[in-house]
């Protein structure tokens, strides 16, 4: 397949994918224009620098999005906490592997948190696209100025998006925009057609549409230069020419869905779920500003053949007229129950955002135990969302982060230690609050079993003890540098 076919490939398969989601983008840009503002270009790009907020007369649900994300980032995502933990299972009794484990989670966690990857301004990016277009892509790469990780969240107008017949993300198809001197710096000056090229000589201004396909190569495994499990090629739209073309050992340019229905590519948000409320809030939220206008400063009775000036409405001002006195236009409206209901919307409002979920727990009446249960039992109705989360986005981005971390030279594997044999968990608050059920079981046995064992103290053989220690310590997420190798207990003994 020569060059040519290809870039009319991709753009065949572009167009295809646009024509599909018209329904969608009409639905991101009148959820945004509610709750997020400052990302409502879907229907057209507005301006830079212009007021993007003027359908907004109630703040509610853009400030429970807020909340959910950053929400979801201390849950999930805290890089002030570990949230994520190394193994190797086929080599965990090793004490060298096991060293070498700990290192290499520091040694992570250190390259995702610096300052330079950007990781937790675009990972909050990428938990408010969920919680207000469902939808959210994050591209991880590398970045050789700094020598380190890159993290960029992308805008969900830019991706489009194909499924294969398991409902997974197989490709992503990014459209973007970029001048010529951007087009010479990323790939240089012979990469260029012609036509771009003059552009390039003459000092044109412009931009330039890029279309990014990331797809699975379909020549995996047959070798040549681009022997890679993901293939990436850069094509020049309205020229129909490709820019580049390559690969990645690794997606590097994943989706996450918030939830979806089975026959839609796109996701559901929270913001979605409760659009009808959030319009009729800001309905009634305008009319309680007019009522409260009107209340003010109300409408004038006058007889209509009466003379009279223009009303002086301000403190201190003086009226004028001639015959009987004007009198002020009282409707009757009860703006309390317009209140009321509005606190209520106010109330579902937050409930879908799962605000009540990420409030902290405040009753003077409640002991520390009870707090934390209560707290892990809202955590846990997390646990659907969390899990989608972690198979769409938190395990490719690790995978990635690892493999670029690997083949920078920033870590070295162990002998005999293959990227598959290295499995990442994740420990943050979230997901400890899903396996917390299996560390209450195995404490709850141990409670029952002790008044059998002051009858029959020698059934307390029964119990591995050592191995329920480690059970309940790895589902908390102790470290492995907590308890001794499994040779060690036996010298002990």
């Amino acid at each position: 397949m020569n060059a040519e076919s290809l870039a009319d490939q991709i753009i065949r398969k572009v167009d295809g994918l646009k024509s599909g989601r018209a329904n969608f983008e009409k639905l991101w840009q009148e959820v945004s224009e509610l709750v997020l503002p400052r990302k409502a270009d879907f229907a057209a790009n507005s301006p830079a620098g212009v007021p993007r907020g003027r359908k907004l007369f109630e703040t509610t649900a853009v400030n429970a999005a807020e909340t959910l994300a950053a929400g979801l980032h201390g849950l999930m995502t805290n890089p002030a906490g570990k949230w994520f933990s190394l193994t190797v299972p086929k080599f965990k009794d090793d004490p060298v592997v096991s060293k070498w484990v700990e290192r290499a989670e520091q040694t992570v966690a250190d390259e995702i948190v610096r300052p330079a990857a950007g990781f937790a301004t675009n990972i909050h990016e990428v938990y408010l696209d969920l919680a207000v277009l469902g939808t959210a892509g994050l591209y991880v790469g590398w970045d050789e100025e700094n020598d380190g990780l890159l993290f960029q969240s992308r805008f969900l107008g830019e991706l489009f998006l194909e499924e294969n017949a398991a409902g997974r993300v197989c490709g992503v198809y990014r459209v973007f925009k970029m001048t010529p001197e951007q087009i010479v710096k990323t790939w240089g000056k012979a990469a260029l057609p012609e036509k771009l090229a003059a552009m390039v000589d003459a000092e044109s201004d412009g931009e330039f549409e890029i279309v990014h396909a990331v797809v699975p190569n379909a020549f995996y495994g047959r070798g040549g230069a681009f022997d890679k499990k993901i293939a990436s090629v850069y094509v020049l739209k309205n020229e129909r020419a490709v820019l580049f073309s390559g690969g990645f050992d690794e997606t590097p340019l994943f989706v996450a869905r918030w939830g979806k229905a089975c026959a839609e590519v796109y996701g559901r948000s929270p913001a979605m779920s409760v659009l009808p409320d959030i319009k009729m809030i800001q309905e009634m939220m305008k009319e309680t500003i007019i009522a409260a206008q009107l209340a003010n400063r109300p409408p004038l009775l006058v007889r209509d053949d009466d003379q009279f000036a223009p009303a002086a409405t301000v403190p201190g001002g003086v009226i004028r007229y001639t015959g009987e006195a004007p009198k002020a236009f009282v409707s009757g409206a009860d703006s309390g129950v317009g209140l009321e209901i509005m606190n209520e919307i106010r109330g579902r409002i937050r409930q879908a955002f799962y605000n009540d979920r990420l409030t902290t727990i405040d009753d003077a009446r409640m002991t520390a135990t009870e707090v934390l249960q209560r707290a892990e039992e809202k955590m846990r109705l997390l646990g659907p969302v969390f899990g989608r989360l972690q198979t769409e986005m938190l395990s490719p981005m690790m995978a990635r982060v690892f493999g670029l971390l690997v083949r920078h030279g920033k870590m070295t594997l162990p002998a005999g230690v293959g990227f598959g044999d290295v499995k990442i968990d994740y420990v943050s608050p979230l997901s400890l609050a899903q396996k917390h059920l299996q560390a209450s079981a195995v404490m709850r046995t141990l409670e029952l079993a002790r008044e059998f064992l002051s009858i029959q103290p020698d059934a307390a053989k029964v119990f591995n003890v050592p191995a329920a220690i480690r059970k309940i310590g790895e589902m908390y997420g102790a470290g492995a540098a907590l308890f001794n190798a499994p040779e060690e207990e036996k010298n002990d003994e």
